[in-house]
């Protein structure tokens, strides 16, 4: 019993629980408001959560990503976080100062000013959650991230069940961006118990600028590249069509989360067979692409047929004209699972600086294809579109382990 007492609750399985607590809740919040919310509404919230991801990029590059590199050398722990509580209020407040500008000088009649009040409050609520979430987790207080996420999940519940016949737009983001605000009260306690002026913060200052700076390109480079086409396709296409495309990709987001953990479990032999061989490491990789792919393949092929009942499933009967939607995108997956081999063969040769310019080659692709693929193809060239940004990178990539004698297919 206690053997079995000190699995359960060891910190990597506590991680694993706690990360499918965290995606599994958002996975079917997503369903969730897909189903309760018209096409246009669910449009418009799927517009809000890129806006989100893009804002949490730049935090997490500014902030958290130095923070992660940085903690095990800091001797004065307390100053630093308040340090790093006070720069996420500044660039919260940069935030909110440039949405109420945008919404002074937009028509009132529009949207987003009607709902602009909504936004901030889901925006922050969101952004001070992920903060704390990635603080705990860096100092391996996983229980406390445990509880943040259960108190989500509960207060969510708890809200929409109470107003299960007035879900609305307006109601969904406020009820979600107090519901984060809330479950984070145990890192506004954290800052309270650890208090002390933050008398070294120029010093902190520096280090997060130092690091951040290169960060912060790449994070900005990377959103672009995987959100530039679905974001402009509310533009070109209507809101509905971004809505349909974002429901389709936060169904196919299990499938990241698969692919993620096979990079995260796979990165490390892959490694101990460089440092010892690098033409076995190569087989290695060579033998993972052809299994992977073959499984890989057979799942998204289950997809690609039953693709009508998997968007009605997911969204509801509204979102049957969409089933094709859920074809390319299966498509566009093949393409990424292809990709993952040679992003593990960079980490595992610290070619870091080749991501930067793949995501910037692949982002410069977007700002010259993007008009001709959505005006003359729909969201068929937004599909297609991204499917180029893939390639683009692979074969990038691939170029560059090549010269640096590591070819991945040979």
């Amino acid at each position: 019993m206690s053997f079995i007492k000190k699995i359960v609750l060891s910190p990597t399985v506590l991680v694993l629980f706690d990360q499918a607590i965290f995606s599994g809740t958002n996975f079917l919040l997503t369903l969730f408001l897909a189903q309760k919310l018209d096409i246009k509404n669910f449009g418009l919230f799927s517009t809000v959560v890129l806006v989100t991801y893009l804002v949490m990029s730049i935090t997490n590059a500014l902030i958290i990503q130095p923070f992660q590199v940085s903690i095990s050398r800091i001797s004065n722990r307390k100053e630093y976080f308040v340090y790093l509580f006070y720069a996420l209020l500044f660039i919260l407040t940069l935030f909110l100062i440039i949405i109420k500008t945008l919404v002074f000088f937009l028509p009132k009649e529009n949207v987003f000013t009607f709902q602009s009040n909504a936004i901030i409050c889901f925006i922050i609520g969101y952004l001070i959650q992920d903060f704390f979430r990635k603080i705990f987790l860096a100092i391996s207080n996983i229980v406390t991230v445990i509880c943040i996420d259960l108190a989500f999940l509960v207060l969510i519940a708890v809200a929409f069940y109470s107003i299960k016949n007035e879900i609305t737009l307006f109601n969904s983001l406020m009820i979600l961006g107090l519901a984060n605000s809330i479950s984070a009260i145990p890192g506004l306690y954290l800052i309270f118990l650890n208090y002390e002026t933050p008398i070294s913060w120029k010093l902190f200052l520096q280090d997060h600028y130092t690091q951040g700076k290169w960060l912060f390109s790449v994070a900005v480079l990377q959103w672009c590249s995987s959100n530039f086409f679905v974001l402009i396709s509310g533009v070109y296409l209507g809101i509905e069509a971004l809505g349909a495309l974002r429901l389709v990709q936060s169904f196919f987001g299990i499938l990241n989360i698969v692919l993620q953990t096979v990079e995260n479990y796979f990165l490390p032999k892959v490694a101990s067979l460089y440092n010892n061989s690098i033409a076995e490491a190569k087989k290695y990789l060579v033998e993972l692409t052809i299994y992977g792919a073959l499984l890989f393949g057979i799942l998204l092929s289950i997809l690609f047929v039953f693709s009508n009942e998997i968007i009605v499933v997911a969204g509801g009967h509204k979102y049957e004209s969409y089933g094709y939607v859920v074809k390319i995108i299966s498509v566009l997956y093949f393409f990424i699972f292809l990709s993952y081999p040679v992003r593990i063969a960079i980490r595992v040769m610290v070619l870091n600086k080749i991501f930067f310019i793949g995501y910037l080659l692949a982002f410069i692709s977007s700002l010259l294809t993007f008009h001709f693929l959505l005006k003359y193809s729909g969201l068929y060239g937004a599909v297609v579109g991204l499917i180029i940004n893939q390639i683009i990178m692979i074969f990038y990539w691939q170029d560059k382990l090549r010269k640096n004698l590591n070819l991945v297919w040979k």
